[in-house]
C-alpha cells in the first residue's frame, strides 16, 4: 500500500506539485538563478540575477515556514538598455523576465472599434501577470493533536487533490506557463478576493466577462483556474486520518468580510490502496463559489490524474460560468528510468459566444546516469474565440490564438546537497488577431539544501 501511494504522491508532485510552494519537510533551501535571452523578438539581453531562499523548522507542535524571492534585475523601462539594476524583493521570475516589456498591443483601431456591444478594446500583447510569483510567504502551522492542523499564513497551499500546475517555483519544468500558456488576469498569488491593510490581495473570483479572461481582452484566452487548493492565503483547520486515508479542512481566506462572508473547504478520501478522491469549494456563501472534484488512480507503474471545476457558479447572467476538465496520464518504462506524462484539458464558457480552449503537453524524464538527468517539456494551447467576429469585417479572420512552448533541462547532482540546472526555453504566441511573437530564454539554477 505504502508502495502505491507513494507513486500517486510522486506523481502528485511531478505533475501538479502537491505544496509545490512550499517545503514538505524540514529544511533550507538557497536556489540562484541567473539567465538570458530575447523577450518578444527583441534582442538579447542579461536578466540579471535572482535568489530565492526557503525554510522549514519544526519544533515540537509547531510548524514555521518562509520564502525570500531576491532579484539583482535590469530595469527594463530602459529598452533593453542594462545601466540601472535594481535591488529587492521580486515577484519576477525567469518566465516573465521572458517578456521583457510585455509586448505591445498592435490591434488596429478599427478593430478595437468594430463593434463596442462585443466588448471592443481589444488587447493582443502578452498578458504575462500570471507569470508572476510570490515575493515572500511565511506560513505558521500549530499541530493541535497527531490529526488535526491549525494553520494561518500567506501561502499555505492545503491542496486536495490534482489539477493542471500553475505557480510553480521559477526552476519547475512546467514553470514556463500555466497551462499551456492561456493569458489570464485571474492571479494565484495570494489566494483572496479583497484588500487589507495596504496589500492588494488580488482575487480568487473568475470573471468570465472581466478584462483579461473574455477572448480578445488578452493574446490568447482559456485558462480556468481551479480551486483544489482550499487554504492559500488564508486561516485554516484540516483533520488528517492516522493512515492518511482522509483529510477535511476548511479556511477562512484573507479578505473575509463579516457583512459578505465567504469559506473555503476541501475533503481527500483514498477508499482504497490505488484511488484518491478529492472535491473542494472556494468562496461559499458567495454566488462565485468556485467548484473543484478530481481523481487520482494509482497503480505500480501507472497513475492516471482526472479532474473537473466549474467556476462562478451563481453568478448573473452577466457573468456568466466557466468549466474546465481534463486528464493526465503518468507512467515509467519498465527496466528503465524513463517516465513519461501526457496531458490533455478543455476549458467551456456558458457564453455560447465564446468557443471552448484546448491544452495538452507531455513531459519526458530520465536519468543519463547517476549523477545526470534530462527532461522535456513540451505543450501547446488553442484559445477561445467570440464567434460574433464572424459578424464584422475587421474582425472576421480572428480566431482564438495558439502558444507553443518546449523546454528542455539538464540537471547535474553534483553533491547530495549541491545541484545545477541548465535549461533553454522556447514560446512562439499567436495572438487572436494573427499577430505571433516568438522569444526565448537560457538560464542556470544553482540548488543549495543546507
Amino acid at each position: 500500500m505504502k508502495k502505491i501511494l507513494a507513486t500517486i504522491v510522486a506523481s502528485a508532485i511531478l505533475g501538479f506539485g502537491a505544496n509545490a510552494q512550499v517545503l514538505d519537510k524540514e529544511q533550507m533551501k538557497n536556489t540562484a538563478w541567473v539567465g538570458v535571452g530575447a523577450p518578444l523578438g527583441g534582442d538579447a539581453m542579461a536578466y540579471g540575477f535572482t535568489d530565492t531562499f526557503q525554510t522549514r523548522f519544526d519544533r515540537g507542535k509547531f510548524t514555521v515556514e518562509a520564502m525570500l524571492n531576491w532579484s539583482f534585475l535590469a530595469n527594463y523601462d530602459n529598452e533593453y538598455n542594462v545601466d540601472k539594476f535594481l535591488f529587492g524583493t521580486s515577484n519576477n521570475n525567469p518566465l516573465s523576465l521572458k517578456y521583457g516589456n510585455w509586448g505591445n498591443n498592435t490591434v488596429k483601431a478599427e478593430a478595437r472599434a468594430a463593434n463596442p456591444g462585443i466588448f471592443g478594446d481589444y488587447n493582443n500583447q502578452a498578458n504575462v501577470s500570471n507569470t508572476l510569483q510570490d515575493s515572500y510567504y511565511v506560513n505558521f502551522l500549530y499541530h493541535i493533536n497527531k490529526n488535526v492542523d491549525f494553520g494561518v499564513g500567506t501561502k499555505l497551499n492545503w491542496q486536495v487533490g490534482p489539477a493542471p500546475k500553475y505557480g510553480s517555483w521559477l526552476w519547475e519544468h512546467d514553470a514556463h506557463v500555466r497551462q499551456g500558456g492561456f493569458s489570464t488576469s485571474y492571479d494565484d498569488r495570494s489566494g483572496s478576493f479583497a484588500q487589507t491593510s495596504s496589500e492588494y490581495a488580488g482575487t480568487y473570483r473568475y470573471d468570465v466577462h472581466a478584462a483579461g479572461n473574455r477572448p480578445g481582452t488578452a493574446d490568447v484566452v482559456g485558462f480556468v483556474p481551479f480551486a483544489n487548493k482550499y487554504a492559500k492565503r488564508a486561516l485554516g483547520v484540516r483533520f488528517l486520518a492516522d493512515n492518511d486515508q482522509l483529510e477535511i479542512g476548511a479556511a477562512l481566506p484573507n479578505g473575509f468580510n463579516t457583512d459578505d462572508p465567504v469559506l473555503n473547504t476541501g475533503i481527500k478520501f483514498v477508499p482504497a490502496k490505488w484511488l484518491l478522491l478529492a472535491a473542494a469549494f472556494e468562496g461559499l456563501l458567495d454566488d462565485g463559489t468556485n467548484f473543484y472534484t478530481g481523481a487520482t488512480i494509482g497503480f505500480e507503474k501507472l497513475t492516471l490524474d482526472l479532474y473537473f471545476a466549474a467556476d462562478s457558479l451563481f453568478t448573473s447572467p452577466d457573468n456568466d460560468q466557466a468549466y474546465g476538465t481534463g486528464a493526465a496520464l503518468t507512467f515509467k518504462i519498465p527496466n528503465s528510468s524513463i517516465t513519461l506524462r501526457p496531458e490533455f484539458g478543455a476549458n467551456f464558457f456558458e457564453d455560447d459566444n465564446y468557443t471552448a480552449a484546448l491544452y495538452s503537453g507531455i513531459m519526458f524524464s530520465m536519468d543519463l546516469n547517476k549523477q545526470l538527468g534530462f527532461n522535456i517539456w513540451s505543450s501547446i494551447a488553442f484559445g477561445s474565440k467570440d464567434k460574433r467576429w464572424d459578424d464584422y469585417a475587421e474582425t472576421d479572420d480572428w480566431d482564438g490564438g495558439h502558444v507553443f512552448d518546449i523546454r528542455p533541462e539538464l540537471t547535474f547532482a553534483y553533491t547530495k546537497n549541491t545541484s545545477f540546472a541548465a535549461y533553454f526555453d522556447f514560446e512562439q504566441r499567436t495572438a487572436f488577431d494573427g499577430k505571433s511573437r516568438k522569444c526565448w530564454a537560457t538560464g542556470l539554477f544553482w540548488t543549495y539544501i543546507f
